[in-house]
């Protein structure tokens, strides 16, 4: 798709960005009392509304709110399929992928704590419009067994077929990390059958993505969970931008989480660990503010390539996760200028 093709697309994305929350609409977010006025602020000044407005303000649960925030993004994906075709939309299409992917977790762990699946449909947001998952069905499984036979004609069988029960926290953990890597390993195989001249940007964004992933997963095996080099690199992803194959295996073969940090402090990242006492809290936060900005700049200067259509799709993750943090700082009772800290954009 050349340059005056994407001319359309670009302009819908600008379009629908003039509707996204800006700085003003987060403050008064961040100013609410609770989380009733969180949802009257959602439901009466913003484009969530007709997602939330059949909630009952007077029996409001924070995760039912906390759902509904993500059908808006069903929504705009939608909407920006229409305009696309060929490898330009199946790259798209992942990310209605990864709502997908996070509606089986959901199914699966219910599954474990022998939960009436029924009882969790409201938790789930999919696109109805692009999914091979029986999701009506599965809600109606009483075992592991006859969840898996659902599947067969989908590409999730082939990652559960090998596991014969689903009994344990154990078991469900080894099965979300092939999940995770499924969704990171198609959107890899996409991203690469994308015009490569036109968008060199958006691949190098995300092959920067994958670098930090791999860190952070490198970092908390260490830390947390005491993993060989082996079983780091056997859930590490490939295709970053810096981190090549030998590079994650020398990260991964360090003796513990000094020795990884000291070989990252010249990098490109090593702002993830220059804050020592705040590591583990903030860690995922300096993470995503990166990307933030990163997609932000691609989205002001991407308008020639798909980059403008990725952006905007992740800054929408961005806002509905930052309007997540508020409406949890509401359930801890966070002063205005600690909720700040939980957020992925920066005011100052």
């Amino acid at each position: 798709m050349s340059k005056s093709k994407y001319a359309c697309i670009n302009a819908k994305t600008l379009a629908m960005s003039a509707r996204r929350l800006q700085d003003h609409d987060f403050f008064e977010l961040i100013k609410a009392s609770d989380l009733k006025e969180v949802f009257y602020y959602l439901r009466d000044h913003t484009d969530y509304a007709p997602f939330i407005k059949m909630l009952d303000s007077e029996n409001l649960h924070r995760s039912d709110l906390e759902v509904r925030l993500n059908y808006l993004k069903v929504q705009e994906i939608e909407k920006l399929l229409y305009y696309l075709s060929g490898p330009d939309k199946s790259f798209i299409k992942v990310y209605l992928v990864r709502l997908e992917v996070e509606s089986l977790r959901i199914l699966i762990r219910g599954i474990v704590r022998k939960e009436a699946l029924e009882s969790l449909r409201d938790m789930m947001v999919y696109s109805k419009n692009h999914t091979k998952v029986p999701f009506d069905r599965l809600l109606r499984v009483k075992d592991w067994d006859e969840f898996k036979k659902l599947l067969v004609d989908t590409d999730y069988y082939r990652i559960f077929e090998i596991h014969k029960s689903l009994e344990t926290e154990a078991e469900l953990v080894m099965i979300e990390k092939k999940l995770d890597r499924y969704y990171y390993d198609l959107l890899r195989n996409r991203l690469f059958k994308l015009d490569k001249k036109s968008n060199h940007e958006l691949i190098e964004a995300q092959q920067r993505h994958f670098d930090l992933l791999n860190l952070v997963w490198i970092y908390r095996g260490k830390k947390f969970y005491n993993l060989s080099r082996e079983e780091i690199l056997a859930y590490s992803l490939r295709g970053g931008l810096k981190l090549n194959e030998k590079r994650l295996g020398d990260l991964a073969g360090t003796k513990n989480v000094d020795e990884m940090k000291a070989q990252l402090v010249d990098s490109d990242y090593a702002f993830l660990f220059n804050h020592t006492k705040t590591i583990d809290l903030y860690m995922e936060r300096r993470q995503e503010r990166y990307l933030y900005y990163l997609y932000k700049r691609l989205f002001s200067e991407g308008g020639g390539s798909l980059a403008q259509v990725v952006a905007y799709i992740r800054l929408l993750d961005f806002e509905v996760e930052d309007i997540t943090s508020i409406i949890e700082s509401k359930r801890y009772r966070m002063g205005e200028i600690e909720t700040k800290k939980y957020l992925i954009r920066s005011f100052d």
